[in-house]
């Protein structure tokens, strides 16, 4: 770990602002100076991890472990995120033990600082997710957090596909030669859902399995917090059973945890949704493939993944029939 005061990069200069801001801020935190070193490298592909933002680990001069945790929002995102809004979020479900502590967010800096999680708490795998109780960890979870006040921060995945297509411009080389067919979906399913009725509340709403954090005992916390809004709660659900489900037997029984019975109307929502989810993610890894000075990750490949899944799930036979079932 290194002391502050000799950033190597913009992110390090960001970094030392807000901690230093924080630590002003709150100064039982710290008796000595804190260091820092890089928790997490960016990865765009094969999952979509820590490429938004740079994280940091933050000890005592004198600690042998972390005890903080910094997240600092890359400065070429700032038009994708909202510090202020996940940091409030952050707290709501922190508040349901859901979650660890955010202590301060230095919006100008991009950046909040959260305890310490400790080396008990592993990111899950897919396998994990599959597992039955670990998907019903991830759905109650998914409604206790539903349940409670909203966050004050509404979005909806229709809304977020139409700001990146404006954010790409339209003469992007970027997009596959069937995205006219993808967007055309899109709205299909949004005017079948709108049709049909939707329901707002609050949601994490970014459940890969990189943002789900899971301990020995099988206890679940969130990590990141940026995507935290108020929406259709199926349409979380349709995202994380298109994380954690490769097959449709699976997906069924996360629906049957989720409602208490199999409903083939939600059913047909959550693959809905998670094609509008597919496209959002494929678009905003353009967007960043577009802005980010990271030129060493891959978000061109984790964007032609996302458009294949959404295209697989529109493509695949009855799929207009199930928008007329929703």
């Amino acid at each position: 770990m290194k002391a502050l005061g000799t950033p190597a990069d913009v992110s390090e200069r960001l970094a030392e602002a807000a901690l230093a801001q924080a630590f002003s801020a709150l100064p039982a935190l710290y008796g000595k100076e804190p260091h820092y070193a890089l928790a997490v490298p960016g990865l765009a592909s094969p999952s979509y991890h820590g490429v938004e933002s740079t994280t940091f680990y933050v000890a005592d001069a004198e600690s042998v472990a972390p005890s903080l945790f910094l997240k600092v929002s890359e400065p070429c995102a700032a038009a994708l995120l909202d510090p202020a809004a996940a940091f409030r979020a952050a707290q709501g479900i922190a508040a349901l033990g859901l979650a660890p502590e955010p202590l301060h967010v230095a919006a100008e800096q991009g950046a909040i600082l959260f305890r310490c999680l400790g080396p008990d708490w592993r990111p899950a795998t897919l396998d994990r997710l599959q597992q039955p109780d670990s998907m019903a960890t991830v759905i109650e979870a998914f409604r206790r957090i539903g349940a409670g006040e909203p966050f004050g921060r509404p979005w909806s995945v229709f809304e977020a596909i139409r700001t990146l297509r404006v954010l790409l411009g339209p003469g992007t080389d970027a997009l596959p030669p069937d995205a006219w067919f993808l967007f055309d979906w899109a709205e299909a399913i949004e005017a079948a859902l709108a049709a049909a009725g939707t329901d707002v509340r609050p949601a994490h709403a970014d459940p890969h399995a990189s943002n789900l954090l899971f301990d020995a005992r099988g206890a679940l916390q969130f990590v990141d917090f940026d995507m935290a809004c108020d929406t259709d709660p199926h349409y979380q659900l349709g995202a994380f059973l298109n994380e954690a489900c490769a097959f449709e037997a699976p997906m069924r029984a996360g629906i049957e945890m989720a409602e208490g019975r199999f409903r083939p109307d939600v059913f047909n929502r959550a693959r809905a949704y998670a094609a509008a989810d597919d496209l959002h993610w494929a678009l905003r890894a353009l967007v960043m493939d577009r802005l980010s000075p990271r030129r060493g990750l891959e978000f061109r490949k984790y964007a032609a993944w996302r458009f294949l899944r959404c295209r697989m799930l529109v493509g695949r036979p009855g799929f207009e029939e199930t928008l007329r079932a929703l």
